[in-house]
């Protein structure tokens, strides 16, 4: 009997303590949440996605992960992305309670490892040479000559910036011409590269070395620099590229009034050594340093790259900007052609050909046509091409270009009173000057100081 109640007892506090416990309350999900809605990443790159759900004290916060497209990028149960090769998918994130869910925009990009330069022309002193490099990963240097250093080994992602490192390269002590090595950058665990030349010649000057041919003694000195386009190492070696360029600058000199003010000029000569030797044409393509070509089989007209011209003029240590810098461009091709780039600022490029024509259509015409005249006399052609009366829109034409301070040497008048070189006819020395019908290429309407000049037949003389 006293068990029986003892049990009974026994029952009655239990059966009290689990009537008494409160009834468990389950919280439901209303959404996910993600601070991101879109993700680049690079191919074979891993990022964890973050997402929640809404409300953070929902009973069940267990989230699954699906990926579109699981050959471009996959995802686990952690929300861990593996990029696996370049496209766009879409990560959907799902609550297992209530079923919500938010997307994720995913584009797997290429890795990228870049450098600012892929070859480097060194002379047989050496020298030191700043690369940039950018990088979508973390790189290092993976091989490179012994006679060749580094100021870095590798580094971090760039992103969308670089880094500088310098290269250094040892004196050349060898017997043969020229020794070549490469430098092997790679990005940290994966295949991407991309590769340094260096070429080392037994030559004195390395690409963009400059030699002061000419300097000035008398007033602040007026730069003139002479470049050459379609010149190997080998055109170099031969003594060809520092022939033409020197017989430019005796051409450029060699006519008044160009003579008798030399003393004023600073002349510079920056060598530039091109893949192959020779310019392009309509038919053939040349890799060479400025892209010199002739526009068409047919034509005189020259086109070049002015921004790796003026890169390389900028080499040598001019005493004013490039406005007030004459740029001559010899290009090793003997056919007959020629032109000069003005600008309205002043800065000129003027690309002549080797001519191997007779007088007056010889190279030294060429020289003194495009580069003294044109270029640095700011001269208008006197020739005529046109057998027409100069229409109005290149009248305008001209008279903004002569505002600017060009092709004071043409005049639409032929009133000697206010024709634009009415000083020199009323100076009895310069009897012979006066008001010649055609010019700026037109037969008439635009008048030229003298039958003929420079300007107008290439021959020695600037009226």
């Amino acid at each position: 009997m006293i068990f029986r109640r003892l049990l009974s007892a026994i029952f009655i506090v239990v059966f009290f303590f689990v009537s008494c416990d409160k009834e468990e309350v389950f919280i439901r999900v209303t959404d996910v949440s993600t601070n991101l809605s879109s993700v680049t990443i690079i191919e074979g790159d891993m990022q964890i996605l973050d997402a929640a759900v809404v409300p953070t004290n929902a009973s069940n916060k267990r989230l699954i992960w699906s990926s579109s497209d699981e050959s471009i990028v996959t995802v686990d149960n952690n929300g861990m992305i593996n990029a696996i090769k370049v496209g766009n998918a879409v990560i959907t994130v799902r609550s297992e309670d209530g079923n919500k869910s938010v997307i994720i925009n995913v584009a797997v990009i290429e890795s990228w490892l870049s450098l600012s330069q892929n070859v480097i022309e060194s002379s047989i002193k050496g020298g030191t040479y700043n690369i940039k490099v950018s990088a979508s990963n973390a790189w290092s240097i993976h091989s490179q000559p012994l006679w060749v250093s580094t100021s870095l080994e590798g580094g971090e992602a760039t992103g969308a910036d670089s880094v500088t490192i310098t290269v250094s390269v040892s004196q050349f002590t060898g017997t043969s011409p020229e020794r070549s090595g490469e430098i092997i950058f790679k990005l940290n665990n994966k295949d991407r590269t991309d590769t340094l030349t260096i070429n080392q010649n037994n030559l004195q000057f390395s690409d963009g070395d400059y030699v002061k041919v000419q300097s000035s003694v008398k007033g602040n000195g007026i730069d003139l620099v002479f470049l050459g386009d379609g010149y190997t190492i080998e055109d170099v070696r031969t003594g060809k590229f520092d022939d033409n360029l020197n017989e430019a600058i005796y051409h450029f000199f060699d006519i008044e009034p160009f003579r008798t003010y030399r003393d004023y000029f600073d002349v510079y000569i920056v060598y530039a050594y091109s893949e192959d030797s020779g310019i392009s044409d309509h038919e053939t393509t040349k890799n060479t340093k400025f892209s010199a070509k002739y526009e068409s089989s047919n034509s005189t007209r020259m086109d070049i790259d002015h921004d790796v011209t003026f890169e390389y003029a900028k080499k040598a240590p001019l005493s004013s900007d490039l406005t007030e810098t004459q740029i001559t461009v010899i290009t090793n091709s003997s056919r007959y052609a020629g032109t000069n780039w003005s600008y309205s600022d002043g800065m000129s490029i003027s690309v002549v050909p080797v001519s191997n024509l007779q007088y007056p259509n010889d190279f030294r015409g060429l020289v003194q046509h495009e580069a003294a005249g044109h270029g640095f006399g700011r001269l208008a052609d006197e020739y005529v091409e046109n057998y027409s009366t100069i229409p109005e829109s290149v009248k305008d034409e001209l008279r903004k270009w002569q505002g600017w301070g060009f092709f004071k040497n043409v005049d639409l008048t032929n009133d000697l009173n206010t024709i634009l070189w009415k000083h020199l006819i009323e100076d009895p020395a310069y009897s012979y000057v006066g008001a010649y019908e055609g010019g700026y290429t037109y037969a008439s309407g635009v008048w030229r100081p003298e039958t003929t000049s420079l300007m107008t037949y290439n021959v020695k003389y600037i009226n």
